[in-house]
């Protein structure tokens, strides 16, 4: 199959749906298949072999929320941001001769359902959000298929659009996020030494819930907190910290290469998701558990659905930081409850691991283009 993954901040951003084309680019290609990325220009990563990868240029959301109309017009900056790469990427959309161009945004349904009706190609939905707006519902019935990360996500797109998509969870690479041992100087760098250090590790976004977990930390006097991310909320946070006199506690860390991150997973205790808004699978929980680190996550979303709870970890009421402290404090006290966990983890993400991820979604392009499916060993 000649297979379009097209989404503007795969080559300009870090993040789970930036990760998840760049994983299901790799393991496609593996197999065999002529897949081609379409990004914005930007920071462009090393593509894996037989991997296409195009930019074009854009005008970047904070442009248009500089305008006044839109300084809180989120999704509609959004959206233009999206729209400003079309007429520039569409022509090769279009000749491109692909059989399928998968989309991660509905802000992307305009280009690609007409590239399209130009060129032949059938388009498949990615859902990983609730990046809806204005005129979405008009556009969004006339895909071929659609894919979403998790049972929450495709519950919530059924309720929008009136159709529910084929539930795929996001994939893990689990030949870098295995089980390793602790690293005494990333624990010391990470500001746990001598003290259970508890780990967040995400963008700072303030619906990611951060300030939960620092206003949980004078709740656990021994425990060390490392914020590993970067962010819009991060001065935010910081001013948080200050003000609580937790500046010796929590530390930033500041944005991280993925493959720094099973060191950071395997050099703490427990991994803190608090996110209460916007979190439709947490791909950082799953890369945890891969490595053995427990988790403590908010009941939101689509985390129940990625740490099995009491197996692997516990959830806790989102934005409640007595809640989270109490629940944290639950395996910070008991060792051999927390190393049960630590063992369960690799096992449970075993499902999430890159080649049956790609078998669904390869089940999927097979199903909308109408060709039997392969059957792999």
């Amino acid at each position: 199959m000649r297979i379009c993954l097209y989404n503007l901040t795969t080559t300009t951003r870090y993040g789970g749906v930036e990760s998840f084309v760049w994983d299901l680019a790799r393991e496609l290609a593996s197999r065999g298949h002529a897949v081609t990325i379409i990004g914005g220009v930007g920071p462009r990563r090393e593509p894996a072999p037989g991997v296409r990868v195009l930019t074009f240029p854009f005008v970047a959301r904070g442009f248009w929320q500089g305008l006044p109309p839109l300084r809180r017009a989120y999704a509609e900056a959004k959206l233009l941001e999206r729209l400003t790469m079309a007429p520039a990427a569409l022509a090769e959309l279009a000749r491109g001769r692909y059989d399928l161009i998968h989309i991660q945004k509905p802000y992307d349904l305009g280009p690609a359902l007409l590239a399209g009706r130009l060129g032949g190609a059938r388009v498949i939905l990615g859902c990983h959000g609730e990046d809806f707006y204005r005129g979405d519902r008009l556009l969004a019935p006339h895909v071929d298929g659609a894919v979403s990360c998790s049972r929450f996500n495709a519950e919530t797109v059924a309720r929008r659009y009136g159709f529910t998509p084929r539930v795929v969870f996001n994939g893990i690479d689990t030949r870098l996020f295995r089980p390793g041992p602790p690293d005494p100087a990333v624990r010391e760098a990470l500001g746990g030494t001598g003290a259970p250090l508890l780990l967040f590790v995400g963008r700072l976004q303030p619906w990611k819930g951060v300030e939960t977990a620092i206003r949980a930390l004078p709740l656990l006097p021994t425990a060390r907190l490392a914020i590993v991310g970067d962010g819009e909320d991060r001065p935010r946070l910081e001013r948080v910290v200050a003000e609580l006199g937790l500046a010796a506690r929590a530390r930033f860390v500041g944005a991280m290469e993925r493959h720094k991150l099973p060191a950071v997973y395997a050099s703490a205790d427990l991994l803190l998701a608090t996110s209460h808004a916007s979190e439709t699978f947490g791909i950082g929980l799953v890369e945890a558990q891969a490595c053995g680190l427990p988790v403590v996550a908010s009941r939101f979303g689509g985390f129940p659905e990625v740490v099995s709870e009491g197996h692997t970890g516990l959830l806790f009421t989102p934005r409640d930081p007595a809640a989270l402290a109490e629940t944290a404090r639950a395996l910070l006290d008991d060792p051999a409850r927390r190393a049960a966990m630590a063992a369960a983890g690799p096992a449970w993400a075993a499902r999430f691991a890159w080649p049956a991820v790609a078998d669904r979604i390869e089940a999927v392009y097979h199903e909308v283009l109408g060709r039997p499916a392969l059957v792999r060993p």
